[in-house]
């Protein structure tokens, strides 16, 4: 039996541990992660310390750069840009022809119905790691719907540039556990404060970060990051307004299939998945800056979400127009702010008359009318002012549905 030939492993100079940017020395220390994957990570190192380890001729030999730079290509990565050092890390496969059942299963499990969706997503990633897209959010409150399995498979196919992170790192002061990332997984996500919110939304679409490391000076990189969330909270992991189009939202339900070795089978499969996403047809760009149309990621999902980020105040008054139209012979009333103050939240200090103008501009964007003499709720004497339109068909459904005849 003949043994097979090993590769030898290049032969590292001391000096090709370290590299100096300006006038920083840093180390590159590699350790691998939970998935066997090898992570570099760039720490700042003494000058001192290089020369009592390894000699002071050593010194002469370390790799010398102006500054970082961040220049994603997953089909090669140059290490050494001008006289910048290349934070993006080299992809860790190679295209080949083949079968990929297991890995279709599982995308068309968590695309559903957007799958042609989906697929345009996934070749953007591989093929255009500069080009920004839709935060995908995965939610389900069941468990081992695949979210995870999703996630930890990205992990597998684009190797050091995907991190994943705890909510909590998004809303910190340090962000050079993500800055360089070109996907930034966030599982088991329910991001309730409106610093962190923020910034995700300005994430999904910024150029150049500041990138903010211990004992790092900063510096500033391009910014390319992919922001993926996964939650078990199906409608309140975020809030999301009306006018947001940044987020597209997927329900994930429980695999029809059962396969508890499927992570490994798509691992296996995955040189042939990106051969797929070659041969696929290129993308439009034109459409939208973010590839995918509006129309293209909107669904149900998003749409509740969008309904349940709203004030408790717009589900209070909802409640309570209900109510009134129910009862109230009337298809329309006008009324401005403080009428409604005065009628349902007289003894309510909390509730104040432009609080109640935001909710009725903002969030149920109601018409205002020109200045005119009308009388509140349709009630009682006219008054003058410029009231707001509110429609008995917003929140009472037609009285003649059905069989039931209508009276004309």
């Amino acid at each position: 039996m003949t043994t097979p030939i090993q590769k030898k492993k290049k032969v590292l100079k001391p000096a090709d541990n370290y590299i100096r940017v300006g006038t920083d020395y840093f180390k590159i220390i590699e350790r691998p992660d939970r998935f066997g994957i090898i992570r570099s990570e760039i720490a700042k190192w003494n000058k001192e310390e290089i020369t009592l380890d390894e000699g002071k001729k050593t010194l002469y030999d370390i790799p010398k750069f102006d500054t970082f730079i961040n220049e994603p290509n997953n089909n090669g990565v140059e290490r050494h840009i001008y006289k910048c050092y290349n934070m993006y890390h080299q992809f860790p496969h190679k295209p080949k022809k083949g079968n990929w059942l297991w890995t279709f299963n599982l995308l068309k499990h968590i695309f559903g119905n957007q799958f042609k969706s989906g697929m345009i997503y996934m070749k953007v990633l591989y093929e255009y790691p500069k080009q920004i897209l839709p935060i995908l959010v995965l939610v389900s409150e069941t468990r081992e719907t695949g979210k995870s399995t999703f996630l930890d498979w990205l992990n597998m196919v684009f190797g050091e540039n995907m991190v994943m992170i705890e909510p909590d790192v998004i809303g910190g002061t340090f962000n050079g556990e993500y800055a360089k990332a070109n996907i930034i997984g966030i599982d088991e996500t329910i991001i309730d404060k409106q610093i962190a919110v923020e910034k995700i939304k300005s994430l999904a679409t910024k150029k150049y970060i500041s990138v903010n490391s211990k004992f790092i000076s900063q510096y500033k990189l391009p910014f390319f990051g992919k922001i993926i969330l996964a939650s078990n909270n199906e409608d309140r992991f975020i809030r999301i307004d009306d006018k947001e189009i940044r987020f597209w939202v997927r329900k994930i339900g429980v695999p029809k299939e059962s396969n508890h070795n499927i992570l490994n089978d798509m691992i296996a499969e995955i040189p042939a998945f990106l051969y797929y996403l070659t041969t696929m047809k290129e993308i439009d760009f034109t459409q939208s800056r973010m590839v995918l149309t509006e129309k293209q990621i909107s669904n149900e999902y998003l749409l509740k979400v969008k309904e349940q980020s709203k004030s408790s105040l717009y589900h209070e008054l909802t409640e309570l127009f209900t109510d009134f139209f129910n009862q109230a012979p009337i298809n329309h009333i006008e009324v401005i702010p403080s009428d409604i103050k005065n009628k349902w939240f007289s003894h309510n200090n909390n509730i104040p008359s432009n609080y109640i103008r935001k909710v009725l501009r903002d969030e149920f964007t109601f018409k205002q009318n020109n200045y005119k003499r009308y009388a509140p709720f349709g009630e009682g004497d006219t008054k003058p002012g410029t009231p707001f339109i509110i429609e008995k068909e917003r929140f009472c459904e037609d009285e003649y549905i059905g069989e039931t005849p209508l009276p004309f």
